[in-house]
């Protein structure tokens, strides 16, 4: 073996110097140790959610095997909570589902998973916030259209609320929002890029009953100058012109 002669000094505990410390690499230590805590924190928010929706699954389908997943999702889209938690439950086989659990009613697509979110981070989450997220199927759960209408109404509102200080601008904010719900509801509940208004329908070929609507409208407008019949046995289209009060009095004094 070969020995160096001149070896290097061992580094000293006391004196910095030795390992050449520079604010940057200071500064990625203390991201890595404040990143190190996140994760441990997060882990414990984890279990603790994890625990809250265990306990309303039933002893016998977690001894078969059901299992709880819980992941906190970041979302930058326009309109998006900063921080979502999304739960995942997948059940063993299709005979452990939870009687009258709807997994349709979920985003994922197989017949054993039933997914749902609470829009807040996992540090935040409440016992009360995973039953409010959790179906009647679940022991506790208390999840409805109502709920997550409510929900949805108050984000709107708070918004519109907070954004417009007097009456009459939150007055024009509702009914413009109340014509684009309407808009929403016409284009089956497909939403356009976000700040872009929505596309045509005449583009899509479609009709909908809201275009009926107005086409009624403005039928019935132009009946109000116009009445239009058709006179029985001849197939002659008569047009009669409706005559006010004031065009009758007119008449009277003329013919006088």
């Amino acid at each position: 073996w070969h020995c160096n002669p001149n070896p290097s000094p061992l580094p000293r505990l006391h004196n910095n110097s030795c390992y050449n410390l520079t604010p940057y690499s200071l500064t990625n230590f203390y991201s890595i140790m404040f990143s190190a805590n996140e994760n441990i924190a997060l882990r414990q928010h984890k279990r603790r959610v994890i625990q809250y929706v265990e306990e309303t699954i039933p002893e016998s389908n977690l001894d078969e095997g059901t299992t709880v997943l819980c992941m906190q999702v970041s979302c930058r889209a326009p309109g998006c909570v900063p921080l979502e938690t999304v739960v995942t439950i997948c059940f063993p086989s299709v005979e452990a589902v939870l009687p009258n659990l709807d997994l349709t009613a979920t985003t994922s697509k197989s017949q054993t998973t039933f997914q749902t979110k609470i829009l807040m981070p996992m540090s935040e989450i409440t016992k009360e916030d995973v039953l409010d997220a959790l179906p009647p199927a679940f022991e506790g759960g208390r999840q409805s259209m109502e709920i997550m209408g409510l929900r949805a109404r108050d984000v709107m509102l708070a918004q519109v609320t907070q954004l417009f200080d007097n009456v009459g601008s939150r007055k024009m904010v509702a009914e413009y929002l109340k014509e684009c719900l309407q808009d929403y509801m016409d284009r089956d509940c497909e939403a356009p890029e976000y700040g872009e208004p929505f596309a045509e329908l005449a583009a899509t070929g479609r009709s909908t009953d809201n275009d009926e609507k107005k086409a009624a409208d403005t039928a019935a407008s132009a009946n109000a100058s116009t009445v239009a019949s058709i006179q029985a046995g001849t197939g002659n289209l008569v047009i009669r012109r409706v005559v006010d009060d004031d065009e009758l009095k007119k008449d009277d004094v003329s013919g006088k």
